[in-house]
This record gives C-alpha cells, structure tokens and sequence, in this order.
C-alpha cells in the first residue's frame, strides 16, 4: 500500500536517489532507459520525469508499466517516440476550446455515463432478474422522458410498463402512480394489460397529450384472441387515469383495456398518433391479412362513432376488407394495386395534420416476390380524402396510393414502410426499406400533400437513390427517425434535420454483435433548398462517422442482445435512443454530433493550465486508482477510452497517457489487453475516439 505521507510531486522536486528509487519499483534501469530512448537524450529526461512523478504510486501494476510504453514493437524499429513538448498554455486553451468547450458546456446525462438504465422491479419465477424491455419513447414539454416498454415483475408474465426520467436521466421520483412507497419510484405497471411476447409484435407506442397526461398503446394477450390492440392512459404522476373507461360500458377499463376492432382476427398494434384539433386517439396495425385502424374519444376512450361530431364513419363498403366489423370508430380496408388484386397489406405508422386529416402508411402486395408502400389519407370523418390521388388517379378515386418502385433494369423492386412524420411545412417523410441484392437498405421517401413525390428531396447519391428517395444506408433494418425540432435559439442549424434509426447488427465486420446505425439528413424543408443530402457533421460516439455512425450495444454485463426500438429528437439538436441494455429498460442520449452525452475528456486533468504526460497522465491514472493526493475528475465516462463502460487505469489510463506521448496506429494498443465487451477495440476506432472527443493526436 502507499503510505500517506508519500504526495504527488514535481519531477523536479525528486532528487537523484528518489528517481534511481521510482526506476527500481518499475523493474528497470537506467541503462534500458537509455537503450530504448538513444535516438534522443531529451526522451529520456522526459521519461525519467514521468517516472519520478509515478514512484509515489508504488502499485505492482505499475512495474513494467514504461516498458509497456517504451518496448511496444521496439524490436526491428529505429526508435519509438517517448516525449511530447510541453505546449505553451495559448495552445492548450485553443485545443480546449475546439476540442472540449461545447462538450463540457453540455450538460451530463445520467452522471455522466451518456446511458440511462432502468431498474427491473425484481425476479420472476426462475429467480433471475426480469428481462425488461424499452419499445417506446416520447419527452414532455419540461423536458421529462416517458418510456413505455414490457416488464416483468413477481410474476413470469409480461405487463406493459411506463417509466419517466427527469432531463438528466435519473428517475423521476414524483412518477409513482400515486402510491406513497412504490416498489421504484420513477416506474409504474399496468397490471391488467398482458403484453405479447411476438418479436415483431413488441411495438410500444407512447404520446403526451395536451393535458399532460401519458397515452401508450401496445399488443396485448388475451384469454380469447391471440392478440388485440391495448391502450392506456396516466395521470401526470403515473397513476391511471380512471375517466378513461374504453369502449366497453359493461367491463369499465378505469384506464386500460383492449381495443377489439374485428370479430376474431389476430391484431397486432404498430403505431400510435393524437389527431390534431381535438386530441383523439388514433391506433393502426395489422388485423388479420388487412389494414386496421381505431379512432378512440379523448374523453373516455370508447369508439369515435358519433356521426354527428366528426366520428370516424369509415370508406364506403366497396373499399372495406371481409373481416370489416361494419361499425363506426374502428375499420379494416383494402389496398389494391396491381400485384395486389385482394388489397391485402399491413399498416406501420399514421401521421395527423394539422387540419385533422390523418395520413397511414403500410406494406400490401405480400404476393410473390413484390412488396409494395402503400399510403392512405383520411378525412377528418374517416372518409377517403379525394385530393390524395398523386399523379395518376383521377377525381373521385383519390385516398388510396401505392408507391411503385422500378429497378435499374424496370422491374418492379420489394419496399416496406416502416414510419411517417410530417416536416414543419406540411410534406412528409416516409421510411422505408429498399430490397436489394437479396438485402434490405435504408431509404426515405418526401411525400407533397397530395400524394405526389417530391423531387426536391435528393442526396445526389447514386442509384438506387433518386429524386425524391434517398437511400441513406446501404445496409441494416430501419427502425424508426425523428425530426429535430424547432428551437429558441436564431437559425438553428439542427432545425428540421432527420435522425434516422436502424438496426445494423451483424455487418461490417461485427458478426454477431448488436449494433445501432444512426444517420442524420440535412432538412431545410424550404425552397429552393435541395434537401435530402447527408449530415456529416455526425461524427458517433468513436468520432469516426461520417453523417452515419455505427456502435456496439454490447456493456459490460452483457456481450450481445442488447436492442434499440426508437429515437426522438429534442430542440437544439441532442436526440434520445430507447432500448433494452443487460435486461433493463434504458435510454442512450446524444449530442448533435453524435457523442454519447458523458463527461468531458481533456487533457488538462489536473487542472493546472499546462498540458503534459508527465502531469496530466499520471494525474489521470492515479485518479482511476482513487490514490491519495489524486486530482478529481468528473463522474461518468469521458475517460472511457475503450468504451466498455468501466475507467480502467491498465486500459483506459494507459492508452490516454500513450497517446499523449505520441503512440499511434498499432503501437497505440500494443500489449493492452482490450476487453471484449469494448464498443471501441481497434487502433483506429480508440485513435479515432481520442482525437475527436479528447483532442489528443492528428
């Protein structure tokens, strides 16, 4: 152990006897110093500064520790650079100001950590923990964050669950549902809505009404039919709101309850939107083979039926699918299109103007080899809108539209939508997948109000990229995008911009491995801008994006399975990831830049204006091993080179002070034993990290 009388002290300050004393407890001498720094004798006044100020350390880790920086890859190499001048502190205040001023100015997301985690609310059955899940996510107007996801709680069946963090990440304790000592304060289940356990049927939608109040839908079980369409309602505090019955009167829901919209058909929910003007509830899926959707009252949640208050009255009967139940409030429809004689299809997100007219779109044509997109708008009544009809339909058969989309050759290609957001000027976006060589890429589409493409939107990519689609990423399953906000702040120059999500495991290089892909799409949204291109002002969490970056969801407990389902983004640029990490609920927050939103990495770790192995390096290193006399350094995980969630003094210390030394490429990790839970594992993805986020390199 150290003794606490040994300080931190100058290299200057040390005499002879001391320094031969600091050599000795790292096992070497003064004649390999000098062998291994030949080419330059001011290398080895460096290094023998650097091991005087280490002496005081006396951990046994540290033997050998300059040997691991001076002997990396010396055999057959002239010389290995060992010293790096002092820079004057002008340089050093322009390096931090470009480096680590805006990452410091931004405030720290769940202690610094970028990554908030949601505590499970205990075991199940076979007394392993609960396998929790985040689906959905939305942030009040204060700023809170409201996840909806399934959970597991004393019992093996999944309950749908709602969780609320405050804006730094950490559980919002007056989210308790009402009770004076919840299990979690933060964290409330609904106990009488089963969520499904369908991999394709996770889909947990969450939206904040203009009462505050918390609307989640899902796809729940049900002792009957397989599955039905789930909704419910929470006051600001988490407790159910019980003036939301649902539509039946004889088994009141007091704020949750299945939504059955057919006779005996499977229904699996997809998304969730609030109609503008009025606030009502909006639900669409899959029922059965057919398109489906739902139109709850804001008051109570029975079925919006009134003809005589804009109740959804439905297309005529001619456009109604067989399983349709023939009521008012809720409808199942066809989807023609000429591989698609039946109109079978899917729906996947719905959109509301700002009139109250409601845009839905979907997957039909599931015949063969062709998938098509297909879109329908609806009037405010539930009726066809006439003026959708694109650019060949004519008067009188509008609604109804089906994207056809022709490869290189003119054939017919598969694509499948996935989400729709309408711009701040009324157009919307359309996600979607593009197949493609026996692959799916990630594409989206600007749909005009009518129903038409719009050319304006165009990444200049090549094909199969066009005017009016941007094929954004070549590869990987799309999940769902945000649209950035507007903000306070005069020309802000994140407004509008897409934040497009996807799942990418399993490529580049990372088989086996969950994997997010964000990209972000520039989206003035006024002409004469051509909008569509890539932002490569995203650069990720390594640094090493260029408009899209890729990242392991792989931490410390859990190698592999770690998934993301949604994103939105929050006015000023910072964007928010929902998902499941190590079986808990969890959000990973982002800068505009696409750093994980931690604590700072600068150089200057003691703080003393001067910039230096010798000092900060150490000063580094002595902190990750919590030494007496240690500089303190902000809580979470700037320092986190290799990014497996832990500040390791023998990983991520010694790649910190080597980098400051001048190591680079492979000798940047010679020796280091990379864990195999690190998001960052090469030399070029921690070299890459370390110039970015800790301005440390070229």
């Amino acid at each position: 152990m150290v003794s606490a009388a040994l300080q931190f002290r100058a290299p200057s300050e040390l005499s002879p006897s001391a320094r031969t004393l600091a050599l000795s407890q790292l096992g070497l001498s003064h004649n390999a110093i000098r062998l291994c720094c030949v080419s330059n004798p001011h290398k080895f006044v460096a290094y023998r500064g650097l091991a005087s100020a280490i002496a005081p350390i006396g951990f046994t880790f540290l033997n050998g520790f300059m040997l691991a920086l001076c002997f990396t890859h010396f055999a057959g190499r002239r010389s290995v650079q060992l010293y790096r001048p002092l820079r004057r502190f002008w340089q050093a205040l322009v390096c931090f100001v470009l480096a680590g001023a805006a990452v410091q100015a931004a405030a720290n997301f769940a202690n610094g950590t970028g990554l908030a985690q949601i505590p499970n609310l205990g075991t199940h059955v076979s007394g392993q923990r609960s396998a929790d899940e985040g689906l959905g996510i939305a942030v009040q107007s204060d700023g809170k964050i409201v996840v909806a996801g399934r959970c597991i709680g004393s019992n093996p069946t999944y309950r749908f669950c709602v969780s609320r963090l405050n804006a730094d990440g950490t559980l919002d304790a007056s989210f308790n549902g009402g009770l004076a000592s919840p299990p979690i304060p933060g964290k409330v289940v609904i106990p009488n809505l089963s969520a499904s356990l369908g991999v394709l049927i996770r889909a947990a939608k969450v939206v904040i009404d203009s009462s505050d109040r918390i609307v989640v839908a899902s796809t729940c079980e049900t002792t009957t039919i397989a599955n039905r369409f789930c909704v419910a309602r929470l006051l600001a505090n988490g407790a159910p709101d019980t003036s939301f019955d649902g539509p039946d009167a004889a088994n009141p829901g007091n704020g949750s309850f299945v939504v059955p919209i057919t006779a005996g058909n499977n229904e699996i929910l997809y998304d969730l939107t609030l109609q503008k003007i009025d606030g009502r509830i909006v639900l669409v899926g899959e029922c059965g083979v057919f398109s489906c959707i739902a139109r709850l009252r804001a008051t109570d949640g029975t079925f919006d039926d009134n003809s005589n208050d804009f109740g959804f009255l439905k297309p005529s009967a001619g456009s109604r699918a067989p399983n349709d139940p023939e009521l008012n409030g809720r409808g199942v429809w066809r989807q023609p299109s000429a591989f698609n004689v039946d109109g079978r299809g899917g729906l996947r997100g719905v959109v509301s103007t700002g009139e109250g007219k409601l845009l839905v779109v979907g997957t039909c044509a599931f015949t063969g080899s062709i998938s098509q997109i297909c879109m329908t708008k609806f009037n405010r009544d539930g009726t066809f809108d006439d003026d959708f009809r694109g650019e060949s339909l004519p008067i009188g058969n509008g609604g109804r539209l089906v994207i056809n989309t022709l490869n290189s050759g003119g054939f017919v290609v598969l694509e499948e939508a996935f989400a729709v957001r309408q711009q701040a000027d009324g157009r919307f976006l359309l996600q979607c997948g593009y197949f493609r060589n026996s692959s799916i890429s990630q594409c989206l589409y600007r749909i005009n109000s009518g129903g038409t493409i719009a050319l304006n939107w165009s990444s200049g990519l090549p094909f199969p990229s066009e005017p009016g689609r941007v094929v954004y990423n070549a590869v990987g399953n799309p999940l769902d995008f945000a649209i950035t906000p507007l903000s306070n702040q005069p020309g802000d120059p994140n407004a509008n911009r897409v934040i497009a999500l996807g799942d990418c495991s399993g490529v580049g290089g990372n088989s086996g491995a969950t994997r997010i892909c964000v990209t972000a799409l520039r989206n003035g949204t006024a002409a004469p801008n051509i909008d569509g291109t890539i932002d490569n002002t995203l650069i990720g969490p390594n640094g090493d994006g260029n408009g899209t970056f890729f990242q392991s969801t792989e931490t410390a407990a859990s190698f592999t399975g770690n998934v993301v389902r949604g994103v939105v983004a929050i006015p000023g640029g910072d964007f928010l990831i929902v998902g499941n990490c190590d079986a808990q609920m969890c959000v990973y927050k982002y800068r505009p830049d696409g750093a994980l939103a931690t604590s700072s990495c600068l150089q200057d770790v003691d703080g003393d204006n001067r910039i230096s192995a010798a000092s900060d390096g150490l000063a580094l290193i002595r902190a990750m091993l919590q030494l007496p006399g240690a500089p303190a350094i902000a809580p979470g995980l700037g320092y986190d080179i290799d990014g497996n969630g832990v500040l390791n003094a023998r990983v991520d210390g010694l790649l910190f002070v080597r980098a400051m030394l001048g190591f680079r490429d492979a000798n940047l990790t010679n020796g280091i034993n990379i864990p195999s839970n690190a998001r960052r594992k090469n030399f070029d993805q921690i070299g890459s990290y370390l110039r970015s986020r800790c301005g440390i390199g070229n």
